[in-house]
């Protein structure tokens, strides 16, 4: 355990004795030699008699540790230092067995009454300052023979000496410490007590490495001043203030101890002291006749704020320092903060008036010239303001405010890399010219659409760029994107993504190589051309461009919805056959058209369309979101989640797209997770309750059925115009199995695709198979393939089928089965992970007492993601598979189903 003592204190001259590699003793003589072995040298000469050998037993049990030791009622364990006046132990306190620090005064100078003043004077005061920054005082008291003695806290990080010369590559570090140091300080202060020895020995460190101000042997109260000075009640030279080595102890201010602040900031930061010498007389002359170097001639890649700071504390003249410690604290808390710092450079007029103090017979003579010359002062001073205002100009025009970067896999933001790659891009930048690279923590989930509105909030609003970033795991490695973003228009200026590395290197990495790229756009005054070359010829365009906007408009709710929408963009196209948003927006449609009917002409067409936009336009967000798509409707899941996870890197966090990774997630078995991006897009989404009926689904899948039935309120109160809500609300209540609710449910919605298909389910579940059959006999006359996709995969054709086989039509039955087979062994084939495609397949073998076959692809559905296992305890297609080995099956996926719940709750 290291001790607490500064080593450069003077009670640290002689440090704890080394053992005898010998005999293991620690007693020693001045020059160094073990005084037990010399005893035991002289006593083993040949000669010695019997007597001799009596005398080395007796000495071999004498035991010179200090343990064996008490001061009063503490237990002496070991020395921690000494000085010349007094002595440090480690000791251990009674009854509670602590370990503290115990210091007394040494025998001979308690004849000494200073040295006696002072050690009290250093108990009594510390003791009664109370801050966490100080070390605190336990107890005071006297030895038996009246030699007084205090206890104080062990602190184990040792001092701030020991540790100056790794701080000084973390200046952050060292400004966060002297500012703890301040706010010490201060409390002193406003408690009438000046340090007058501040100093790296004087600044201990506990386990947490907090600061502790310690040794007030030189502290004065202002009611205490009357003790003799001598050359011991200077201080240390370096850190002493000037006035301190040749004024009256009685008139020293507060600014001693911040000039005292400034040269131990000033230290760690530049690595060595503002003034030095070889004696230290001559560093107290140099400190009282000359200014303090500035911070950044020693050390060029600090701040020009932290030299201010430190050139106000070492001020000579006391007056033209900090007021106070705490005013000193509050600058460096503003620095790390990034704000405006209260201290500036002392200006021209305050250095004239020194001057014409120690030179008034030759100020005399300037002062005509000062007088001729007050006009060229008033022009530089009205240069500097022009210089000034240039200079936040040019900031302002290179400013970049950086949104928190966004972890995919976590699906939360991460603080610690946003602020890594803020600081990198910083000094990446800085390095072209003046920049402003500021962090900020908006109120709200930043989407494209919002960025306009952030401008509008506080120091936001001086940002000219904003910058927003993810970070996901792809094979293993860490991989990091970031896009800078024109926030009037929206548009991206520039995007950049990096594979591999550690955190602690790779994203600074990134920063730094793309610095000259962002300076070079920043430098940029006008950004309308490079913003022009990336937009899409049919926005050129404005009859297209009418067009694309009439198509996205368009609510979809039918089949011929998104025909009305899919004529507008073959028009469009058409019009400008290069227009990447035109094809785009066509195989979104035709994608989208899937979920109403399964024509695979149209996902053919939605294939085709999304290539060919991204042949147009490689960088295309919506190109890409289109592909991906497609791909959920091929059954590709993971290429689809993929190819949607690589939109987020190119074009950021947007609402549908976060909506469009829960519906992924979901397909593949993840509902836990999709929930967490369902409530992402909650989050996002500028409209209210768009998400909630998808939240509703989620909850009914995990079997948490209070809070499935508020996700489906919220919908069905907040969109009463979209059907989503309420059917799903209908589909709970028929899973609870409370079917007349449901029916309720139905009878409220207009006619449609999910209204009438979920009337048809409440039927077939119900087993009211009569009812069922003419309902899916409408259904299938409107879509002979449809069904697949909608709640529970009940195909059409297959609930239609396996109705007509429990009403007895066994012929017609076997026949639509048969031909339900045939195309869903077709699907399987095409869409081979796809856990719904098997389910299906599944369920018309079973309706066809395939169980063998049956049994093995339900097994299927769920290795690759099936968890509705509620509606196939439902399902009248399954029920001649049912027994111990469709229940064995049942009870895993519940289980599965019931642990995805548990993380959804606690996530």
């Amino acid at each position: 355990m290291e001790t607490g003592l500064p080593t450069d204190s003077p009670l640290s001259t002689v440090q704890e004795p080394e053992l005898c590699g010998e005999c293991n003793s620690g007693s020693r003589l001045a020059n160094g030699l073990c005084l037990n072995c010399l005893l035991r040298g002289a006593l083993d000469d040949d000669g010695a008699d019997q007597g001799a050998d009596a005398f080395k037993d007796a000495l071999a049990s004498v035991k010179s540790r200090d343990g064996d030791r008490w001061i009063g009622e503490y237990e002496i364990i070991d020395e921690i230092a000494r000085g010349g006046m007094g002595v440090i132990y480690r000791a251990r306190e009674p009854h509670s067995g602590r370990i503290v620090a115990l210091k007394c005064i040494l025998t001979y100078q308690g004849d000494s009454d200073q040295a006696l003043a002072r050690f009290r004077r250093e108990a009594e005061t510390a003791a009664r300052l109370d801050h966490p920054n100080i070390v605190p005082i336990y107890h005071v008291g006297e030895t038996a023979d009246g030699a007084p003695f205090f206890t104080m806290k062990y602190a184990t990080g040792g001092s701030l000496l020991r540790t100056h010369g790794s701080l000084r590559q973390e200046p952050r570090q060292s400004v966060l410490l002297m500012a703890k140091v301040a706010r010490a300080v201060q409390y002193a202060h406003e408690r009438s007590v000046l340090h007058r020895d501040l100093k790296p020995g004087n600044i201990l460190l506990d386990g947490h490495r907090e600061p502790l101000v310690s040794d007030f042997g030189l502290a004065r109260c202002e009611e205490i001043a009357s003790i003799t000075r001598s050359l011991t009640s200077f201080g240390t030279p370096g850190y002493i203030a000037p006035e301190q080595a040749d004024g009256p102890a009685a008139q020293l201010t507060p600014a001693a101890d911040i000039y005292s602040l400034g040269a131990i900031l000033f230290e760690l930061l530049a690595g060595r002291l503002p003034f030095l010498g070889d004696s230290a007389l001559g560093v107290i002359k140099q400190s009282a006749e000359k200014t303090a170097p500035r911070l950044r001639t020693l050390a060029p890649h600090l701040d020009r704020d932290l030299e201010t700071i430190c050139a106000r504390c070492l001020e000579r003249d006391p007056s033209a320092r900090y007021r106070a410690a705490g005013s000193l604290a509050q600058d460096l808390e503003n620095w790390l903060a990034d704000r405006p710092i209260a201290a500036r450079p002392v200006g021209l007029w305050y250095r004239s008036r020194r001057w014409v103090r120690r030179n008034r017979a030759l100020a005399a003579v300037l002062v005509a010239f000062c007088l001729m010359g007050a006009g060229s002062v008033a022009w530089q001073l009205r240069a500097r303001k022009i210089q000034m205002a240039m200079q936040e100009n040019v900031l302002a025009a290179r400013s970049i405010a950086v949104l928190p970067f966004y972890d995919l896999d976590l699906v939360r933001a991460d603080p610690a890399l946003t602020k890594a790659f803020a600081e990198s891009l910083q000094n990446a930048l800085r390095s072209f010219g003046p920049v402003r690279v500021t962090t900020i923590e908006p109120p709200f989930l930043v989407s494209r659409d919002r960025m306009g509105k952030l401008l509008g909030q506080g120091e936001q609003k001086r940002a000219r760029a904003i910058l927003t970033g993810t970070i996901r795991t792809r094979g293993g490695r860490k991989r990091i994107s970031f896009q800078l973003v024109d926030p009037a228009s929206k548009e991206t200026l520039l995007t950049r993504v990096l594979d591999g590395g550690d955190q602690g290197g790779w994203s600074g990495a990134l920063a730094t190589q793309a610095g000259q790229e962002v300076y070079s756009i920043l430098s940029t005054s006008d950004w309308s051309s490079l913003l022009s070359s990336k937009r899409d010829p049919g926005l050129r365009n404005e009859a297209v461009s009418e067009m694309l906007t009439a198509g996205r408009l368009i609510v979809h709710n039918t089949t011929a919805d998104f025909d009305k929408a899919i004529v507008l963009f073959r028009k469009a196209i058409e019009a400008e056959p290069n227009s990447a948003l035109a094809h785009t927006y066509l195989a979104m449609e035709a994608s989208g058209r899937m979920h109403f009917n399964p024509d695979r002409s149209f996902l053919d067409l939605a294939n085709s369309e999304a290539e060919r936009a991204l042949q147009l336009s490689p960088e295309s967000t919506e190109a890409h979101r289109a592909l991906a798509g497609v791909y959920l409707q091929q059954g590709k899941f993971s290429q689809a989640l993929e190819q949607s996870l690589q939109t987020m890197e190119i074009g950021g966090l947007q609402d549908r797209l976060t909506l469009f990774v829960g519906m992924t997630m979901d397909a593949l078995g993840r509902t836990n997770e999709a929930l967490s991006w369902h409530q992402l897009a909650v989050q996002m989404s500028l409209n209210p309750g768009e998400v909630d009926a998808d939240i509703g689904d989620c909850w009914t899948r995990l079997v948490d059925y209070k809070r499935a039935e508020q996700a489906y309120a919220r919908a069905i109160e907040l969109r009463p115009h979209r059907p989503h809500g309420a059917v799903g609300m209908a589909r709970l209540r028929l899973l609870q199995g409370n079917f007349e609710a449901a029916r309720e449910i139905c009878r409220t919605l207009p006619g449609g695709n999910e209204s009438d298909e979920i009337a048809a389910q409440i039927e077939f579940f119900d087993r009211k198979f009569d009812t069922a059959v003419d309902l899916y006999r409408a259904l299938n006359k409107a879509n002979p393939n449809g069904g697949g996709s909608f709640y529970g995969a009940l195909t059409y054709c297959s609930a239609g089928g396996r109705a007509k086989q429990a009403l007895g039509e066994t012929s017609e039955a076997q026949r639509i089965l048969e031909e339900c087979l045939i195309k869903e062994r077709a699907n399987v084939e095409r869409e081979p992970e796809n856990p719904e495609a098997a389910y299906r397949l599944a369920a018309v073998e079973a309706s066809l007492g395939m169980t063998e076959a049956s049994l093995s692809h339900l097994k299927k559905s769920v290795v690759l993601g099936w968890v509705d296992y509620r509606s196939l305890e439902l399902d009248p297609r399954f029920d001649q598979l049912r027994g111990p080995e469709l229940q064995t099956l049942l009870n895993e996926v519940a289980a599965k189903v019931a642990d995805m719940r548990t993380k959804a709750n606690t996530h």
